[in-house]
Formats: C-alpha cells, sequence, structure tokens
C-alpha cells in the first residue's frame, strides 16, 4: 500500500481528530509498517552508526520548540519527522533486501512514477494540477499553499509532491532505478497491445525524462545530469578507471561552476529571472548564517528570525541550520556522509556487475538529491525518500536475498 500512496497521491492532504496530530494518507500506510517492523522484524536489526545520526536528527526537530513552549507543535513536528524519516529508514533498512524486493521494489517505483507522468502531463498544459483537482473534493476545508507556477509560458509540473522542485527529486530516483532496471531487462522487448518501433525501456526513458523536463526545474536536472555518470561507472568493467575519470571532470566543473555562479550573482541589477533567483539564493547566505549561528546547538525552532523579503528558504541544508541548529544539521551531513560511504563499500564487495551496478545508481540517486536540495527545501514525498534510501543504503549487499527470502517468510509466519 505505502508505494502507491508515496507516488501518486498528495501529502498535504490530512486527517485531523481532536488533539491526535494530523495524519496524511501517507502516514495511514507507514503507521502499521512501522509497529509491523517494530513487533517481527526488530530482533534482527543490525545497529550502526546511521541510526545515531537519525536520533540526534530527530531530537532536533523538536527540542527548540519545546523549549520555547510551543509543546503542541513540537510534539507534533516530532511525530510527523519519526513517521515520514525513522519509518522510511526502517523500511530501507528491513524490508527490501532481506526479503529479496530489490527487483520487485524498483520496477514498482518506475511502473507508478509512469502513471504519475502521464496524469501530470495535463499540469504542463493547462497549469492546473490534476491531484489536487481530483483529491481536493475530498478534502474541501483544507487548502494548497503551493500553486501551479508559469515558466516559459508552461505550467510547471508539480504532480502529486507540493512542488515543482520536489517533483524532480523523486523522479530523479526514478530515473536511476530505471537505468538499472534497463540492465537487469525486467521488462518485455515490445508491449503486445501497442504496435511500435521502441523497445519497453526506450520508451520509459522517454516517459520519465519528458516528465522531469516539465518540471522545469534547474535544480533537478543538475542533479540528473551529476548522478547519471556515476550510475554508469558500475555498469563498466574498469570501476576505478571510471572512477577516477569523473573525479578528474567533476571537480573542475564544479569549481568552474562555483565562480561563474557567484560572478553571476555580484550583478546589482540582475535582469534575467535566473539571475534574480541566483542571487536570492546567495542572499540566503549572507543573510541567514549569522543568524544560524546565533541559534546555537538546537537552532531557533520554527519561529527564527527573517530577513526582510527573504521568507522562503530555498536551501536544506541552511534551513535545517536555522530550525534545528549545528546538532541537526551535522547530524544530517553525517548521515548523508555514512551513506555514501556505505554505497561505495557495497559496490567494492559486490560479487557481480548486477550488485555493484545497483550500487552506484543509487549513489547516485542520493548524490543526485543532496546536491539539488541545495538549491530547495526537502520536504513531502522526497523528505521520506531521503532516509529510505539512507537506511536501504545500510544493508546493501550485506544480505543473501535467497536466503533471506527464506528466513524474511518464517519470520512473519
Amino acid at each position: 500500500m505505502y508505494l502507491p500512496l508515496f507516488i501518486l497521491f498528495p501529502s498535504y492532504y490530512f486527517w485531523k481528530v481532536a488533539a491526535l496530530p494530523p495524519i496524511t494518507v501517507g502516514q495511514s500506510a507507514l503507521i502499521p509498517i512501522g509497529i509491523a517492523i517494530l513487533l517481527k522484524l526488530m530482533p534482527r536489526w543490525r545497529w550502526t552508526t546511521a541510526d545515531l545520526w537519525i536520533a540526534l536528527f530527530m531530537l532536533s526537530t523538536c527540542v527548540t520548540d519545546y523549549r520555547n513552549g510551543h509543546t503542541t507543535g513540537s510534539i507534533f513536528d516530532l511525530f510527523n519527522n519519526l513517521v515520514e524519516g525513522v519509518i522510511p529508514y526502517m523500511i530501507g533498512k528491513t524490508l527490501i533486501e532481506q526479503a529479496g524486493l530489490r527487483l520487485e521494489t524498483a520496477r514498482r517505483v518506475v511502473k507508478l512514477m509512469i502513471v504519475c507522468a502521464l496524469i501530470s502531463f495535463y499540469e504542463y498544459r493547462m497549469s492546473i494540477n490534476p491531484f489536487t483537482l481530483v483529491w481536493g473534493r475530498f478534502f474541501p476545508n483544507e487548502s494548497f499553499a503551493w500553486k501551479t507556477q508559469l515558466r516559459w509560458g508552461f505550467g510547471r509540473v508539480s504532480g502529486p509532491y507540493g512542488q515543482s522542485e520536489l517533483a524532480g527529486l523523486v523522479i530523479l530516483f526514478a530515473i536511476m532505478l530505471a537505468v538499472w532496471l534497463a540492465y537487469a531487462k525486467p521488462w518485455p522487448e515490445k508491449l503486445p497491445w501497442f504496435n511500435h518501433p521502441l523497445n519497453v525501456k526506450t520508451l520509459i526513458f522517454m516517459v520519465l525524462f519528458v516528465f522531469l523536463f516539465t518540471t522545469q526545474a534547474r535544480g533537478p536536472w543538475l542533479g540528473c545530469v551529476f548522478a547519471l555518470p556515476i550510475a554508469f561507472i558500475g555498469k563498466s568493467k574498469r570501476i576505478w578507471r571510471n572512477s577516477l575519470l569523473f573525479a578528474l571532470v567533476a571537480l573542475p566543473l564544479l569549481g568552474v561552476g562555483y565562480v561563474a555562479a557567484k560572478k553571476f550573482v555580484s550583478d546589482p541589477n540582475p535582469a534575467s529571472n535566473e539571475a534574480q533567483t541566483a542571487q536570492y539564493r546567495q542572499q540566503l547566505l549572507d543573510n541567514y548564517i549569522p543568524i544560524a549561528k546565533q541559534g546555537g546547538a538546537f537552532g531557533w525552532g520554527q519561529d527564527f528570525p527573517r530577513a526582510p523579503g527573504q521568507d522562503s528558504i530555498d536551501n536544506e541544508y541552511l534551513f535545517v541550520w536555522l530550525v534545528q541548529g549545528w546538532v541537526g544539521a551535522g547530524a544530517m551531513c553525517l548521515l548523508a556522509a555514512e551513506c555514501l560511504v556505505r554505497l561505495i563499500l557495497a559496490a567494492v564487495v559486490a560479487k557481480n556487475r548486477m550488485d555493484r551496478f545497483f550500487a552506484y545508481s543509487l549513489f547516485g540517486a542520493f548524490a543526485g538529491i543532496l546536491l539539488t536540495i541545495a538549491t530547495v527545501f526537502l520536504g513531502n514525498q522526497p523528505y521520506q525518500l531521503f532516509f529510505l534510501i539512507a537506511g536501504w543504503s545500510q544493508v546493501l549487499n550485506r544480505v543473501n536475498p535467497v536466503e533471506r527470502h527464506l528466513e524474511f517468510n518464517h519470520v512473519l509466519a
């Protein structure tokens, strides 16, 4: 139930009863899964240092608001973060590799993203979100804060993910899985009911890349451009040579891009929308880093001081630093770094090219997300995705899927 709700249902509609926290449709699937993991699968949980970073991060989400007297708000925030952060982490760590469900999970994600893309194309042409148009009728008292933005004369597709940048992050993940699936060959060559000259995997790539393009979100575009070469390193025979080659090409390009960006934002009177957006993000750093430093270990909470004209913090690292202090920001960065290291180690110890390719594909997806969230906040489904990949990275290629599948069925029975 979780993946269809995660991919096809908006996370901004919720059910509210009395003093209970608001529960979204996606959370309604996550909560029983989390309870089932605690009851059935915790005996074979392998503790890692990532668990410590998760605990510190979750603690930092509520401690400041609680100390400032926002007791109800801090409890609700902790509940949301536990459900949408910790449970996806637990799913990634216990329910995929151990059950031999890597291939099936990747296929399910890609299939559902194709369905989401075909529905979302309506938004690109009509500038109306079809998911909000349909599901909003069942939640008449709940307003959707973000409306479809226009760029280059067309709607920026956001799908059920709230914003186009957030949609781009989920699509990026699906593209990385599709890259690996093309090598695993789980698709038929042709669709029997559709006469066309292209094979199925080519059609899938076309739909997903067009879906990403219609978001008109440059951050996820760059993240995808960065992630794809990383994924294909795992397919090659000489991974160390190609990894070194990628580093020798990518690092100078990132340096040149940084210098060009600094020059781009130095114009006091930017003319284009792109220059104004870039300058806005640079000013975020100038204005908010001193405020973040003043927040101390656990930050300011949700009531951090706002710089005039800059209410939107389009940088997740900066936002976490402001709200959760250096404890939260440090825990997030340590978690991200450990996940990247574990994915590389999984690729190194992989016994076949299929496993190595998957480790690099997941590494590329995670690295692309980490790059992108320097220009956008991490919310809604991408927040869950971040922790799902984090948990998945902890056990990748550390279990034998065939043996664990038998053990998994025995445990559930």
